[in-house]
């Protein structure tokens, strides 16, 4: 839809330059107060304008497009694992994990894609811990995500953004970190 507005904007502005920029001589008049004023008479064809919109909307440098981010893949033996938000009291504490993702060389991925991805990390690391035929359960323990921002002069620089709520326009979203306690709660 904007794309389609932005050509039909640029169609009709290819249409003001032709009339603007046509051979003919422009016609003197003068008004009532001493002011002169301009005006041409040009006929203007679709294809004259179309050829200018072609020409607009095309790229002059095609820079290489970066692969989309895709979140780690969760394994099928760490589907079961549950993630808590509080401490199991009936549960045997069996270790800490941690799970991370990072978009190095990728488009920037939103804080909940890189997020679920970190998570699916951590459950397959736990997963890793125990037997098939037990219960786990991770509870979350510390979270962390680092972002790049564009400083003066076209440098960049790493910066802790867990705690921010939106990534500036200047910024974008490198890795993610979580760290989790595991909790074996019996067989299944």
């Amino acid at each position: 839809m904007v794309g389609n507005v932005a050509k039909i904007t640029l169609a009709v502005s290819a249409v003001s330059l032709l009339v603007a920029c046509g051979g003919s001589q422009p016609k003197k008049s003068s008004g009532s107060k001493g002011k002169v004023s301009y005006s041409k008479e040009v006929e203007v064809t679709v294809d004259a304008a179309r050829e200018i919109t072609v020409t607009k909307v095309a790229p002059y440098i095609k820079l290489p497009q970066l692969p989309a981010y895709e979140p780690k893949k969760l394994n099928e033996d760490a589907r079961g694992i549950a993630v808590a938000y509080s401490v199991p009291y009936t549960c045997k504490l069996l270790g800490e994990v941690e799970g991370k993702d990072s978009s190095d060389g990728k488009i920037p991925p939103s804080f909940e894609d890189i997020r679920e991805g970190a998570t699916n990390d951590l459950r397959n690391h736990a997963a890793e811990l125990v037997n098939e035929d037990s219960r786990i359960l991770v509870k979350l323990t510390k979270e962390a995500m680092i972002c790049e921002m564009r400083v003066n002069d076209g440098k960049y620089e790493e910066k802790d953004c867990t705690a921010w709520e939106k990534i500036p326009q200047n910024g974008k979203i490198l890795s993610y970190r979580i760290h989790a306690n595991v909790f074996e709660c019996g067989t299944k």
